[in-house]
């Protein structure tokens, strides 16, 4: 039996959860993974007499009306693949066929309205009262000695004090989801909650490459306005007071014309953006559609457009505090040499403390 994790935003993060989750448990589970599970360094598990599939149900190209899962997760449903849906409309009504696929168990969801199927709803709560109405909810919240602690929900199952393993009230939320499935499937909450704390995270989610009093330097997948703002923000409350320098490469010119705007935005929470030509991907170019008109619509005055050769030369100049790789192309590759750079003289980071804006 399949225990599915589909939505726009913390499929992987949420599936590598929950797959970490059941490995502790009786029975087991196989797993495919969206990304490297640190700690397996996989994204795959594989045990004799699993009792459970776990699989990330992906949207693009329609692939998750493949599956016929017993229970199900959906996080988020941004509008997102355009090019392979047309419009926003189209693609909900995927997520809507996908959920009627669930067969003989449940539909676990955050904030999304199913009025002709039955569900069970999960989510961030302020107080137990607000979150009666849910199955599933993690109670205010919030960050000691730098670590996300919250009040858990699960059904008639109450955990105080569930320390949260990473950083973002985002992640929050997708360990909320993997722990409702778990439970759906029958593990044992106190196991659970035992194995969320020794999760090691996933490679290109919010990963710290350098985590030293001399500078920072954080890589993420985020490739949607939504995933900016949420890693850009989650920098920004670990990291107090520090200027933030964020390294992005579009991905798709589809994706780059359908949320222009929204990238735009997003980026200018960064306290210095620096942008990469969109990475093309399956698509060919789009006229009128390039990084260049992105760079334009930014409402940064510190900005630089450049060639992913220039990298160096760049952060050579303005040398960062703390440092952001972000994008879904081929951004990972320049990753483990901006490492060693950086290592070889944490000069190159920025000494000055610089104040921001929250």
């Amino acid at each position: 039996p399949t225990l599915a994790v589909a939505g726009t935003h913390g499929k992987t993060t949420t599936t590598a959860i929950l797959a970490h989750l059941l490995d502790g448990c009786p029975g087991k589970c196989n797993a495919f993974l969206g990304g490297i599970a640190a700690g397996v360094e996989s994204n795959l598990y594989l045990h004799p007499n699993a009792a459970w599939t776990v699989v990330e149900a992906d949207e693009f190209d329609r692939s998750f009306l493949h599956l016929h899962p017993q229970h199900a997760v959906i996080t988020s449903m941004d509008p997102d693949h355009l090019d392979i849906y047309g419009d926003e409309q189209t693609f909900r009504d995927a997520f809507q066929l996908f959920a009627h696929q669930v067969e003989n168990g449940c539909l676990v969801h955050a904030d999304v309205n199913w009025p002709d199927k039955e569900t069970e709803r999960y989510g961030l709560a302020s107080t137990r009262k607000e979150a009666e109405a849910w199955t599933y909810a993690a109670i205010n919240p919030q960050v000691i000695e730098g670590v996300w602690i919250a009040d858990v929900q699960l059904g008639d199952v109450w955990l105080d004090a569930v320390a949260f393993p990473m950083p973002g009230l985002h992640n929050v939320s997708n360990a909320l989801a993997a722990l409702a499935l778990a439970h759906r499937a029958g593990a044992p909450m106190e196991v659970c909650r035992q194995r969320l704390m020794t999760f090691q995270g996933v490679q290109r989610r919010f990963t710290y490459q350098i985590r030293e009093e001399a500078g920072v330097f954080i890589d993420d997948y985020a490739h949607h306005p939504s995933e900016l703002k949420a890693a850009i923000q989650t920098a920004r409350s670990q990291h107090p007071g520090k200027a933030i320098t964020g390294i992005f490469q579009p991905h798709l010119y589809s994706r780059t014309r359908d949320h222009m705007m929204g990238f735009a935005a997003e980026l200018s929470l960064l306290d210095h953006v620096i942008l990469l030509p969109i990475y093309a991907a399956r698509e060919e170019a789009i006229e009128g559609i390039d990084s260049q008109r992105l760079f334009e619509n930014i409402p940064n005055t510190t900005k630089h457009l450049i060639d992913s050769e220039r990298i160096f030369d760049c952060l050579k100049a303005h040398p960062p505090e703390v440092l952001m790789t972000m994008g879904a192309g081929d951004i990972d590759r320049y990753v483990a040499p901006l490492k060693q750079w950086l290592l070889e003289d944490l000069n190159r980071f920025k000494k000055t403390k610089t104040t921001t804006s929250p």
